[in-house]
C-alpha cells in the first residue's frame, strides 16, 4: 500500500466514495452528485490530500489532513475513507500509519484531530490504536448534516 498525491484523475475515485451510501453512512448520507466537482477541486493540488493505493495499483480511498475551526481556534484535522470493496483489509490502518510518519517529520503540524461518528467502530479504533486520546462526545456536522461524534486528539510533538 502507498500513498499518493490526489489528481484529477481521481474524481471518480471522489464520486464513487462521496455518493455511496455505505461510505457515507456516518457522514450524513451520500453527496448529491453535482457537489462532486466542487469537492474534487478542493482537494486537487493539496499535498496533504491523499489518495489510498493497493499493491495492486488499486485507488481504495483517500486520507487527508486539512485545517478545521473548532472552539474558535484553526486545528489540522485528519481523516479517511475506503470503498467498501476495501474494507477490513488493512489499508486504512496502514495508510493513518503513513500519514502520521509524513507528519511528524514536519514542524507545521502540534496535534491532530479526528472526529468519526460515535458508531463508526472502525475509525473509532483506529484512533485507539494510533494513540489518539478521546476527549469525549461533541456535536458535529458535515455539510447539512447534524453528527454525534467522538473527539479525538493526537499530540505529534510535547
Amino acid at each position: 500500500m502507498e500513498l499518493s498525491a490526489y489528481t484529477d484523475a481521481d474524481i471518480a475515485l471522489t464520486e464513487a466514495m462521496e455518493t455511496d451510501p455505505v461510505v457515507m453512512a456516518e457522514l450524513g448520507g451520500p453527496v448529491p452528485a453535482e457537489a462532486i466537482p466542487a469537492l474534487h477541486r478542493r482537494r486537487l493540488g493539496d499535498p496533504w490530500w491523499l489518495v489510498v493505493v493497493t499493491d495492486e495499483d488499486e485507488r481504495a480511498g483517500t486520507i487527508g489532513i486539512w485545517e478545521s475551526e473548532h472552539a474558535g481556534a484553526v486545528v489540522h484535522e485528519t481523516g479517511w475513507m475506503l470503498l467498501p470493496a476495501f474494507h477490513g483489509r488493512g489499508l486504512a490502518s496502514a495508510a493513518l500509519r503513513q500519514l502520521l510518519d509524513r507528519a511528524r517529520a514536519v514542524a507545521r503540524f502540534e496535534q491532530l484531530h479526528a472526529w468519526p461518528g460515535v458508531t463508526n467502530g472502525a475509525s473509532n479504533a483506529l484512533c485507539r490504536k494510533f494513540g489518539f486520546e478521546l476527549l469525549g462526545e461533541e456535536e458535529g456536522a458535515y455539510r447539512d448534516a447534524r453528527l454525534r461524534v467522538n473527539h479525538w486528539v493526537l499530540t505529534l510533538r510535547p
